[in-house]
């Protein structure tokens, strides 16, 4: 028999160990990579949050100076429309024109209501994504804020039917009631009617009842729509309140291993 040399056979249970040890080691790397990857999804997803934060920010600042001009001038409806109630019912001879034409077109047939600014909230319920936000809270403000804006005052239509009542009641003489520099300046006149013209006009509306009864209703039904206002303006502050928390608490996290 030939003389030969061979390398000597691995012990079975050293081999076993050495397939463990294997099978450990490939597991570790399955572990860490799945580990990076969830560590990097939660990165971007934060990301994402803070993006459409930040962009719903932007939305709801906007939206804010526009409720605060709104309630301003809603104000200042109901205001005149007391003043020129109080005129009407008083049908003193000592009012001026110039009184009654401000009142009149700056205040009761006047109509102001809310223009939100809603862009990013609706491109994050047209995507299904409004998971992205974690804050539960503001996400349920989100979704109040959403229905009151949608579904609004429940008087709004007939509010629009009360400005159109007034015009088509004081059509008749309201353009005389304008003052020259008013008339002038809108109408490009050259000439102003007359104080005669003015005088009646004045008569003419102060006398005017259905004017009056009609003028009642929508003071009624503006102070409705200011508290509506103002509701929807604490709405926008409390949600811009949440977006500064959510914000700052994002700037401080780190996603860890």
């Amino acid at each position: 028999m030939e003389n030969k040399t061979g390398k000597p056979a691995w012990p079975a249970g050293r081999y076993f160990k050495y397939a463990i040890g294997e099978i450990v080691l490939v597991v570790i790397g399955i572990l860490i990579a799945l580990n990076i990857n969830n560590w990097n999804q939660i990165r971007l997803e934060r990301m994402e949050e803070i993006s459409v934060l930040k962009s719903m920010r932007a939305d709801f600042l906007q939206t804010k100076k526009r409720v605060n001009k709104t309630i301003l001038k809603e104000s200042e409806v109901i205001d005149y429309c007391g003043k020129m109630m109080r005129l009407m019912i008083k049908k003193s001879e000592e009012s001026h024109s110039d009184s009654i034409a401000d009142y009149l077109f700056s205040g009761t047939l006047s109509y102001w209501r809310i223009e939100p600014v809603n862009g990013t909230y609706d491109a994050l319920i047209g995507s299904g994504k409004t998971g992205v936000i974690q804050n539960q809270n503001l996400n349920r403000l989100l979704a109040e804020y959403s229905a009151e804006v949608k579904y609004g005052f429940e008087d709004e239509n007939y509010s629009i039917d009360l400005n159109s009542m007034l015009t088509e009641s004081c059509s008749p003489y309201s353009a005389f009631l304008l003052d020259d520099k008013r008339l002038l300046r809108t109408a490009s006149l050259k000439t102003a009617f007359s104080d005669t013209q003015r005088n009646k006009a004045v008569l003419k509306h102060l006398n005017n009842d259905i004017f009056l009864s009609i003028l009642y209703e929508k003071i009624v039904i503006e102070k409705y729509r200011l508290e509506y206002q103002q509701s929807i303006l604490n709405y926008v502050e409390n949600i811009l309140t949440q977006i500064e928390s959510e914000l700052k608490l994002k700037k401080g996290e780190q996603p860890t291993l």
